[in-house]
């Protein structure tokens, strides 16, 4: 029999792989338009993450120039007050090749669209409110200073880092609406300034001239203004990113006292703490019949400041007996049972973790410091820092071959026989000193300390000493030591560093 065959499934297969070949055309189609989507997707997180790093790099740029060591061109210093002063914003520009930069013309392509959010009431701009750009430029042309130029490499070149302008401003309490540095209860404080005290922020004080001024008797807390920088970023395809970081310098660590103690005081020995300031105070002693008379006067060219007391607790201290010298401006030198004002293990883990600080545990030291609280041993004849020469200095306000140091110490410490140095040497934990110590700065402990021994070898301090309450034990003043408050020493400059960092963010505008 002949097979039967319809004429109708004629093509069928053609159909077929027709559709077949439309459906893998498609399918090719959806993932070249996918991979597509997905390359521009890559490149505009590509392009944004430059911009956001560029951004970064502006900052970076300006902070590192407002070291205080810098000189010439190279350094920038912050505006000195908020607008209306003039020249209280501060513009740092960096424009490609035949790029014009105006962060101060509305319209403009890198016009400043986020100036109007930093509250500031003397620019004259109003707050259009969150999520909405700024229009306008400031209403008092005053405020603006003279567009400084960025350093960075290939600055008004087409290799030029692709942020456009870094703003700078001092901080005002209403900067961060609706979150103000005092909480925001006092409508009286809004349009004031933010100082840093080294470890919080501030509202300007009653009775501070400003911020990095001299603080006024009896204060004795030193503090520096706090800048707000922002940068904005555009990159050649038009990504864009805001960035901003709160900053201060270090403020120098001031004591209100010789020697400054959480825990009560116990005194003993052949025991001498001067509170006069012997950076402006010209200090001489004399024995007249068995009894020692300290006359402290102007040094050439300063005013004595008098104002510091010899010893200050919070708790109680001993009442010197006829071996100890105990002397200062305020009458009585010694001041127990006040208000405590320092945050000590706050200040321990800042200088503790500075980055110039030397932490015994490393060379040149290699201690072991272990247990619960952490114990670091006894250790003799150590040198921290180098000490001016001679010792104490002939001019304290121009030692000569001081080497300061940040030296950490995490746990307690006991030196004996002879020790040295200079900086600030900070104790996490309690120490001892037997067997004299040349100190020229300050000494700052988390626990108590105790002065003891001496003989050949007194304690002879140069400086402040500030410490805490760990132990059931008393900070104990003994000994053959000599403290002397010296603002210079408690001054001197530690490894030039750019100002703190405080906060950091992204803004949208």
């Amino acid at each position: 029999m002949k097979p039967h065959r319809s004429e109708g499934e004629r093509g069928v297969a053609l159909l077929m792989a027709l559709f077949a070949m439309m459906l893998l055309s498609a399918i090719a189609i959806g993932l070249m338009y996918m991979s597509d989507t997905e390359t521009s997707i890559n490149l505009n997180y590509r392009e944004q993450q430059r911009a956001f790093f560029a951004a970064q790099a502006g900052l970076a740029e300006v902070r590192e120039r407002m070291t205080v060591s810098n000189t010439g061109a190279h350094r920038i210093t912050g505006p000195a007050g908020l607008p209306p002063m003039a020249g209280s914003v501060i513009y740092v520009t960096n424009p490609a090749t035949g790029e014009t930069v105006t962060p101060n013309v509305p319209g403009s392509r890198y016009f400043d669209t986020q100036l109007c959010h930093e509250n500031l009431s003397g620019l004259g701009m109003t707050n259009p409110g969150p999520g909405k750009q700024c229009t306008t430029a400031a209403s008092s042309p005053g405020v603006y200073a003279p567009f400084l130029a960025s350093d960075a490499p290939f600055n008004s070149s087409a290799a030029a880092l692709e942020y456009k302008w870094v703003r700078i401003t001092a901080k005002a309490n209403r900067t961060g609406d609706p979150y103000y540095v005092d909480g925001g209860a006092n409508a009286g404080t809004y349009d004031t300034q933010v100082c840093f005290d080294g470890l919080n922020e501030k509202v300007l004080p009653a009775g501070y001239a400003t911020c990095s001024s001299d603080p006024p008797p009896p204060q004795f807390m030193y503090m520096r203004p706090v800048y707000v920088l922002t940068a904005l970023a555009v990159t050649r395809t038009g990504a864009r990113r805001m960035v901003q970081m709160e900053v201060a310098e270090q403020p120098p660590m001031i004591t209100n006292a010789a020697v400054d103690s959480q825990d009560h005081v116990s005194l003993s020995g052949q025991l001498t703490v001067n509170g006069y300031d012997q950076c402006s105070c010209l200090c001489t002693t004399t024995v007249v019949k068995g009894v020692k008379k300290t006359d402290c006067v102007d040094r050439p060219g300063k005013i004595c400041d008098k104002s510091k007391w010899a010893i200050y607790s919070s708790q109680t201290v001993d009442n010197p007996n006829s071996s100890e010298t105990v002397i200062a401006g305020p009458d009585p030198p010694i001041a127990q049972n006040q208000p405590w004002f320092y945050d000590i293990p706050s200040m321990v883990e800042t200088f503790g973790g500075n980055p110039t600080a030397v932490n015994v545990t490393g060379p040149p030291y290699n201690y072991t410091c272990s247990g619960s609280p952490a114990d670091c041993g006894t250790h003799p004849d150590q040198q921290f820092g180098g000490l001016p020469s001679p010792f104490p200095p002939a001019d304290p306000s121009n030692p000569i071959g001081v080497v300061n140091q940040i030296t950490y110490v995490p746990g307690d410490l006991k030196l004996t026989n002879a020790a040295s140095g200079a900086g600030i040497l900070v104790v996490d934990g309690d120490l001892e000193i037997n067997g004299g110590l040349q100190f020229y700065g300050l000494i700052l402990v988390k626990g108590v300390v105790a002065f003891t021994g001496g003989g050949a070898n007194p304690t002879n301090i140069v400086g402040a000493v500030l410490a805490g309450q760990q132990s059931l034990d008393n900070t104990v003043l003994g000994g053959s030591a000599v403290i002397n408050y010296d603002l210079c020493a408690l001054q001197q400059k530690q490894a030039p560093q750019p100002p703190t960092i405080i906060a950091y963010r992204e803004v949208h505008y």
